[in-house]
């Protein structure tokens, strides 16, 4: 009896001895399957990947994530190692600290030149930017070329306390990464000028009401809802998508045709004197003109007290009855 007990309690502990090492390889397979978070960080920006999603986190918060020439670069060589990483699907561009950037770094602007930034930022002006998936997470200010970074992504996410413009018209900075381009493409002719030539700041809602935002979020929720939205391209097919893509950004945004670089030529030839206009653009913002977004008293012929109201017109309706309503 003893040793027939023996017997199955042997057999007993090496059944239970196979199912544990069966469940621990099990464990194991699950975890090289789940994807993992890697995190690397530079200077100025953090980059983190998540199975095919990398997130490029722009980090200059004392400056409301202005970029300049040092993390122009950065962002280049990020960019260019998400388009060489095969497991890397979608890239979403994101601000540290509750703001996407605002624009060129105009302090260094004024001691290196526009050139540089404009140098360094050339990677920027590729259309598309890149050939996979690409989505902005626009929080707080999207500004300047901040805006434009946000242009050239494939597709927005915005929150609608989200400020957004082209705040370079104060001091005479044009678009440098072909936002007027691609902001008339994506809103039309009449929309575009509207923000282009007055430099006003519009919100979130009425950026997604625009149609420059793909979906409208609460305040500090962008990122999140930016990676779910990554999450859902990645599982496609992505050669489809990726051709379809191209083919669409290619018929609004193709640099090659014959009128395009009739423009080009001059925009360049007014490059000069734009310069010109910047610096002493530049020179006003260092002594605290037109900062915070401000638009009065950027130059030295003071304004009246009427130029500073805000205009509104009135519209009257007149019913049937020959009675007229504001």
């Amino acid at each position: 009896m003893k040793s027939m007990l023996r017997v199955v309690l042997s057999r007993n502990v090496s059944f239970s001895r196979i199912n544990i090492i069966r469940f621990a390889s099990n464990d194991a397979k699950k975890k090289e399957q789940e994807p993992q978070k890697v995190e690397e960080i530079v200077k100025n920006i953090t980059i983190e990947k998540y199975g095919g999603i990398t997130t490029l986190n722009i980090d200059r918060q004392k400056s409301r994530n202005s970029l300049d020439e040092a993390t122009l670069h950065e962002m280049t060589a990020a960019i260019n190692a998400f388009d060489k990483d095969p497991e890397s699907k979608v890239l979403v561009f994101n601000g540290e600290g509750g703001t996407f950037s605002s624009g060129f770094d105009l302090d260094e602007m004024g001691t290196k030149g526009y050139n540089i930034l404009r140098d360094a930022a050339s990677r920027l002006l590729r259309r598309p930017l890149c050939d996979k998936p690409t989505i902005a997470a626009v929080t707080g200010y999207a500004v300047a070329e901040g805006f434009e970074l946000a242009l050239a992504c494939d597709l927005r996410i915005i929150e609608d306390t989200a400020v957004v413009g082209c705040l370079g018209r104060r001091f005479g900075v044009p678009q440098s990464l072909y936002g007027a381009r691609r902001l008339t493409s994506l809103i039309g002719l009449s929309r575009a000028l509207d923000l282009l030539m007055t430099g006003r700041l519009i919100t979130g809602t009425e950026a997604h009401t625009m149609g420059l935002a793909c979906k409208l979020t609460s305040t500090g929720t962008a990122l999140g809802e930016a990676v779910k939205l990554a999450k859902s391209l990645v599982k496609f097919p992505q050669n489809a998508l990726i051709m379809d893509k191209l083919a669409a950004v290619n018929s609004q945004l193709n640099p090659n045709s014959e009128e395009s670089m009739r423009e080009e030529a001059i925009i360049a030839s007014l490059l000069g004197g734009a310069i010109q206009d910047m610096d002493e653009g530049v020179k006003k913002f260092q002594k605290g003109i037109g900062k915070h977004g401000k638009f009065y008293k950027l130059t030295e012929v003071p304004l009246k007290d009427w130029e500073l109201e805000e205009t509104y017109e009135e519209v009257t309706v007149q019913t049937d009855k020959g009675e007229k309503k504001p």
